[in-house]
């Protein structure tokens, strides 16, 4: 199996024979900024444009050797601090109707608007302007163009690993295709851009081909020096091609296989962070698991089933605290809601907080809906307010009912 953390690290260090200090000495100058942030928002401040800049930051420290902005980005990123008051940050831009007006790059902004589309489709909201900043990827033709330049990195030669932009734009053109209840928004909301079933059939047909025949997964492919063209397995470019199809995909047998081989594997290319299992992670692989069940066999159940279980014990042991919180980690996670959004996700996922069986075990958990409540009070004390801390006390709600 290919290391291709330690294959890309050395396509970086090809490009610039200094980026593993580079990198190093960034990385230390981001980390006490991202601390003051999270102080922020523990306050129940959103700081909308923090975020965005934080986000950018960790973008180009981890995907990029390009220094210099990354330079630019983090002292635009102190400046940012000094102001707690940044709703205007959360807000439609009016000249392009795009969201996320501290991000420079096109594929943030497209990351943000899904978010947004997803709020303002629950309320049954209109956007407030057209979408003219997803012309890149307008038409069939464009969107196809675009995806097959960003499907290869050449990190060698550019100093660019392009599957974060790939990932967070096929991630928005799934739920645009696949989910229905954003399909039909786009097609009744949305001015500036035309969601044809043209375009969805085209965007179908390449996300089919893109996946593996061995590996049955999708992911970035990286050219190299010396051994051409590899193509990598990756958990999060899958979990979401699996789970906006809502399971709807060949090779599943495949999926299972090789979703079992990479568990001690690093993230995106296996379930690990750090050397540690996450509950983001621990959340990807229990839906594709719960997605495929009735596809496998037997055999194959209970490797998934024994997996499931070794997760759900990290979780409850490693990252929680006792009254119900969950432990940030922030060289993963862009907020503290966003640990517990995770956290919940996964629990849920696993049938944790209900009283019927979960798919994967032979009986409810009965100290699943006094942990729900515990969770609950946890978001509530500690003022969490941002969407992912709202969409995990909606979760929770849903699963054992609002404990207050």
């Amino acid at each position: 199996m290919i290391d291709f953390t330690k294959l890309i690290a050395d396509q970086f260090c090809v490009f610039d024979p200094d980026y593993v200090a580079q990198q190093e000495a960034f990385a230390n100058k981001l980390a006490p900024l991202q601390e003051k942030l999270i102080e922020a928002q523990k306050t129940g401040n959103s700081m909308a444009a923090s975020d965005q800049q934080m986000i950018e930051c960790k973008w180009l420290l981890l995907y990029t050797a390009d220094w210099k902005t990354l330079s630019g980005k983090l002292d635009a990123f102190a400046k940012s601090l000094e102001n707690t008051d940044q709703d205007w940050a959360e807000k439609q831009v009016p000249s392009d109707g795009s969201w996320g007006p501290c991000y420079d790059q096109w594929f943030l902004k497209v990351d943000a608007m899904i978010d947004a589309v997803n709020t303002l489709a629950d309320a049954g909201q209109a956007p407030d302007y057209p979408f003219l900043f997803m012309a890149p990827i307008a038409t069939p033709e464009k969107m196809i163009a675009w995806l097959e330049s960003q499907k290869t990195s050449s990190i060698f030669t550019d100093g660019l690993d392009r599957r974060d932009a790939l990932g967070a734009v096929t991630a928005t053109l799934s739920q645009m295709c696949f989910k229905s209840e954003i399909r039909d928004y786009f097609q009744n909301y949305v001015k500036g851009f035309d969601l044809t079933e043209d375009y969805i059939n085209a965007y179908k047909t390449w996300l089919d081909d893109w996946q593996d025949p061995q590996s049955g997964y999708w992911g970035g492919w990286f050219n190299t020096q010396d051994q051409g063209v590899l193509k990598s397995s990756d958990l999060s470019l899958t979990f979401h091609n699996i789970s906006y199809q809502h399971g709807k995909v060949d090779l599943w047998t495949a999926i299972f296989d090789t979703t079992l081989a990479i568990r001690d594997e690093a993230y995106p290319f296996g379930w690990k962070h750090n050397d540690d299992f996450n509950n983001h992670n621990n959340y990807d692989v229990t839906k594709i698991f719960d997605l495929g069940w009735s596809s496998v066999d037997t055999d194959t159940q209970n490797e998934a089933a024994s997996d499931i279980g070794l997760v759900l014990n990290w979780c409850l042991t490693k990252s929680m605290t006792q009254d119900g919180g969950f432990i940030d980690d922030p060289t993963f996670y862009n907020s503290v809601g966003a640990a517990y959004y995770y956290g919940v996700s996964f629990l849920d996922q696993a049938g944790y907080f209900g009283t019927d069986v979960p798919f994967w075990t032979d009986k409810p958990f009965a100290d699943g809906p006094a942990l729900c409540c515990k969770i609950q009070k946890n978001i509530k004390s500690e003022g969490l307010d941002d969407d992912e801390a709202k969409a995990a006390l909606e979760k929770l709600v849903d699963a054992c009912g609002n404990c207050t």
